[in-house]
């Protein structure tokens, strides 16, 4: 069903696109000059493509992250608070350590995945061993992250003499060098295409993958073949934690930031599960979905400011997105059900506990 799913994903960017083009024109503003504005933040100059590039990595880490934990029938929405969190011990590395680049960029990128799998781990353990719900639990894990990280800038890691909640630079040693010089674009840009091929290697190709794959399609025919289904959950979990920790990282030490704030995240923990709905939950599908929500952010900032358009409409652009995808995505489910079709992706199963 791969074609179906590719052309049902066209569609629904393409209907968000036009819904929002629609609301531009209710609201009064020049559809042309809109879209010219568009066009030319998201990809008109080399320091806005180079822009847009950079809005990609985060989202794409995130909608792998998500892919992985949904196909062992697990849902969880605690990416943000995994992002501050990893962002957090690459901070702590970044500032606390002098390494040469070589040793100290590397150590970074590793402790952002370390801590995003740290904090994941209290959603795994608390539904491993505890029962309860995931959606749950990481919705108050994410309001507890935001306040750590909220305390860390005014405290700890708050850079000296100054009133602003900012961590210090972050040293150079640990910063990717730059892709395109001069603009955000760093070298970091390069993890994705391995990510999502390892991502798709792992679900496809491995022993691991076989077991997150048969655990969110049939939990019950995977404990008849020996396989636990709470033990393979939780390696879903860590591992979306440190994809998610990895968008962190990214965050910090790739871009144009150099100092950690409260807010560094900026959304891309909801809106990397956007990213992989659209996506159709298809590693393949994720760098052009992210490619798409990095432009609307990118190429709306832009629109507000030089052609009088709401930010709102933006958002509202994306909501429609994934309101779009979760309708076709159920009527696709129930079209192939009723037909006797096996579902591209089935819906998982909701466990109150783990067995």
């Amino acid at each position: 069903h791969g074609s179906t799913d590719f052309a049902l994903s066209v569609a629904v960017a393409v209907a968000a696109l036009g819904m929002g083009m629609l609301f531009i024109t209710a609201s009064g503003a020049s559809l042309s000059d809109a879209t010219e504005a568009f066009v030319e933040g998201g990809f008109g100059t080399r320091s806005n493509f180079a822009n847009t590039l950079s809005k990609t990595i985060p989202l794409v880490f995130v909608a792998l992250g998500w892919i992985v934990v949904f196909r062992a029938g697990r849902f969880h929405v605690g990416f943000p608070g995994q992002i501050l969190i990893g962002g957090l011990f690459v901070s702590v590395v970044a500032l606390e350590l002098s390494l040469p680049a070589g040793l100290h960029l590397p150590l970074a990128v590793l402790a952002g995945a370390l801590g995003g799998a740290a904090w994941a781990g209290i959603t795994a353990w608390l539904w491993a061993k505890r029962g309860v719900n995931e959606i749950l639990s990481t919705l108050l894990l994410n309001l507890i992250a935001i306040q750590v990280i909220s305390w860390i800038v005014r405290g700890p890691l708050q850079q000296p003499d100054s009133p602003l909640p900012i961590s210090a630079p972050l040293a150079d040693s640990a910063r990717w060098p730059d892709l395109l010089t001069e603009t955000t674009l760093k070298l970091d840009f390069l993890l994705i295409p391995l990510a999502v091929v390892g991502v798709a290697f792992l679900l496809a190709r491995t022993t691991l993958g076989f077991r997150i794959r048969l655990v969110g399609t049939n939990p019950q025919a995977a404990r008849f073949a020996g396989l636990s289904p709470t033990r393979t959950g939780v390696s879903a979990i860590l591992i979306s934690g440190a994809l998610a920790g990895l968008a962190g990282s990214s965050l910090l030490i790739g871009g144009g930031t150099r100092n950690m704030t409260d807010q560094f995240d900026a959304g891309y923990g909801f809106q990397g599960i956007a990213v992989a709905l659209l996506a159709r939950n298809s590693p393949w599908g994720v760098l052009p979905a992210a490619l798409l929500f990095a432009t609307l952010r990118q190429g709306g900032g832009v629109m507000e400011a030089t052609a009088a358009v709401s930010s709102a409409v933006v958002d509202l652009t994306q909501g429609i997105v994934i309101l779009l995808v979760l309708a076709a995505t159920s009527l696709l489910h129930f079209a192939r059900r009723d037909s006797g079709e096996p579902s591209a992706q089935p819906l998982p199963p909701m466990e109150a506990k783990a067995a």
